[in-house]
């Protein structure tokens, strides 16, 4: 079995247009509209639908807040797609609907699927960067961007209150890999079928709650772009531009009117199998860098991650695994 990542998002939003607008802001193909749902398309071929939140042809929702009702994971084919079905229907129900999707329930309580995907991973870019001690670039202007277009979605995040049970349910049950630990916060969790940093990050909360969804753009120039388009246009940013030390990834959220946020990303870190998960407090792993510091951020420049040696621990017990004790190793990170 190999996940490939998010296939679709499903929304229930109060306000289509507003919505729809903002998405097509935002640089999503917008490939079908009606009065009832608008389908945004993605390079990779994933998918972000937006129905009326009083949709019959919704699941019901699972958050008190607006958010996706459903999370589709797609599957690399049929095999995976029947062998999922048969390891989850041992414990839940599953429901199989007219185009081969299955839909149920997770640990958590958040309504998920999985459909065959016939992912088109987004094309090689040439690096174009000129650092001090080696040129890519003679001659010749880097790539300018008019707009930005995201070509993928990178990860979904959400809060979950049950934490190790929905971690175990992802990792034993659907074979995500832990890529890295936040102490005492939350979880990094890859798909076994996809290299960059995280596919899915779970964080532990008194309630179920989404956070955000992240879109891969090719550079930070096309993330700068984006971020700028938005705000000419009216939409707003909470935390704005920075850069993750764990996944190293460069970000960009805005509040999205269908619930939660919606982030441009680039310049993920990217996995193999053979990846050690690491051990991060809190302050020095979340930000390297903010372009625009809240008085009320806490962040550190200085620190170190630690190596996880043996199974995945409970979350309480990441607090306790300071570096050089218990099974972790010293690592810089």
């Amino acid at each position: 079995m190999a996940l490939l990542g998010v296939e679709s998002l499903v929304y229930g939003v109060a306000d289509l247009d507003q919505c729809t607008r903002f998405y097509e802001d935002f640089g999503l193909e917008l490939v079908q509209r009606d009065e009832h749902v608008s389908r945004f398309g993605v390079a990779e071929r994933s998918s972000v639908i937006l129905r009326r939140h009083d949709d019959p042809a919704l699941p019901p929702p699972f958050l008190a807040e607006p958010g996706p009702r459903e999370i589709i994971w797609g599957v690399d084919s049929q095999e995976s797609l029947d062998a999922v079905t048969a390891e989850l229907r041992r414990d839940r129900p599953v429901e199989i609907d007219a185009d081969g999707t299955a839909h149920c329930c997770d640990d958590a309580g958040m309504r998920i699927g999985f459909r065959k995907f016939l992912r088109q991973p987004p094309g090689t870019h040439t690096p174009q960067e000129n650092n001090l001690g080696a040129v890519a670039r003679w001659d010749r202007h880097r790539q300018w961007f008019d707009r930005a277009r995201p070509k993928q979605i990178n990860h979904v995040v959400f809060g979950v209150p049950d934490f190790d049970r929905a971690v175990a349910f992802y990792t034993s049950r659907l074979n995500f890999r832990l890529t890295d630990i936040m102490r005492g916060f939350g979880m990094f969790l890859r798909c076994d079928g996809r290299h960059d940093h995280h596919n899915l990050f779970l964080f532990q909360t008194p309630k179920l709650l989404f956070s955000h969804v992240s879109f891969g753009v090719e550079t930070i120039d096309e993330l700068m772009i984006g971020a700028n388009d938005m705000q000419q246009r009216g939409w707003a940013s909470e935390v704005g531009l920075g850069r993750h030390r764990i996944s190293s990834l460069v970000f960009y959220y805005l509040t999205s009117p269908a619930g939660g946020q919606t982030e441009y990303s680039a310049d993920s870190d990217y996995l193999t199998d053979e990846w050690k998960p690491r051990l991060w407090d809190a302050e020095f792993g979340h930000y390297q860098w903010l372009a625009s510091l809240k008085p009320n951020t806490r962040m550190s420049r200085q620190g170190a991650a630690d190596f996880l040696d043996g199974p995945i621990p409970k979350l309480a017990d990441t607090v306790r695994l300071a570096s050089g004790a218990g099974s972790a190793a010293r690592g810089r990170s």
